[in-house]
């Protein structure tokens, strides 16, 4: 890895994660300086698709630079990779971007097919507590300043609101990423919470939904709709995971 001496505050971590139905292969990588560069791939500084082996994973597969305000990636993986954003929609990468967010995962696609059940996951993991999540979005252009912007505090859903909307969108709040990622249902929720009854979960939510609203969504989508969720994390209502201790490899998350 190459980079500059590390600035205090600013400290970032590259992570691998791989795992299939049969086998689970725990996340490790690197702290990462300002100004460093990682490879990555069968042949890269950190393996991806070799313990987890794919020849689907090209050799150099993703490479990361560590900026002031966040991420250069790029992805010369033959079969390209999907961005998920923490708290965000997924979406397929270009060649190379600017990524600021985070908490930030690339799926690193191989040969199999994207939507196959059960199949082979390669990520990488992208992980800086210091970079605020702003409306700029994950991928801010590259004239927009994200590092010195911070929003002024919202008024902070009430507990039982933030652990309704915790629970309904569990999965899509994971991390690392979980796939494949479904809303619960309202009943389901309310088990989860201890028999709060369907009704109940509706009346938490129906003000969080209606605070997305107010703040530009456009459509009034429904209660287990994650286009409310995505936009609260956008305008600071729901915070992400931070503090991670790196200095022993993190479990895998089934």
């Amino acid at each position: 890895m190459r980079g500059a001496e590390p600035r205090i505050g600013q400290e970032r971590w590259v992570l691998v994660y791989e795992y299939t139905p049969q086998r689970a292969q725990k996340a490790s990588g690197t702290r990462i300086d300002i100004g460093g560069t990682l490879d990555i791939g069968r042949e890269g500084m950190l393996a991806l698709g070799v313990e987890v082996w794919s020849e689907g994973i090209s050799r150099k597969a993703v490479v990361v630079t560590a900026t002031e305000s966040g991420w250069e990636v790029s992805v010369p993986n033959r079969h390209g990779a999907v961005l998920h954003p923490w708290g965000q929609a997924p979406r397929k990468m270009s060649a190379t971007e600017h990524v600021s967010w985070p908490r930030a995962a690339i799926r690193v696609l191989n040969a199999e097919p994207v939507d196959k059940p059960g199949g082979t996951h390669h990520w990488v993991l992208l992980e800086a507590d210091r970079l605020p999540i702003t409306k700029a979005g994950p991928s801010p252009a590259r004239n927009t300043t994200t590092i010195t912007f911070t929003p002024p505090p919202p008024t902070p859903l009430t507990e039982k609101q933030d652990a309704a909307l915790r629970h309904v969108f569990a999965e899509l709040l994971a991390w690392p990423p979980r796939l494949p990622a479904k809303p619960r249902t309202l009943e389901a929720t309310g088990r989860h919470l201890g028999g709060v009854t369907e009704e109940a979960i509706r009346e938490r939510l129906r003000p969080v939904r209606d605070r997305a609203l107010r703040l530009g969504l456009a459509d009034r989508v429904g209660l287990t709709d994650p286009q409310y969720l995505y936009w609260l994390v956008e305008n600071g209502f729901v915070t992400p995971p931070h503090g991670t201790d790196h200095r022993v490899q993190l479990p895998w998350l089934e």
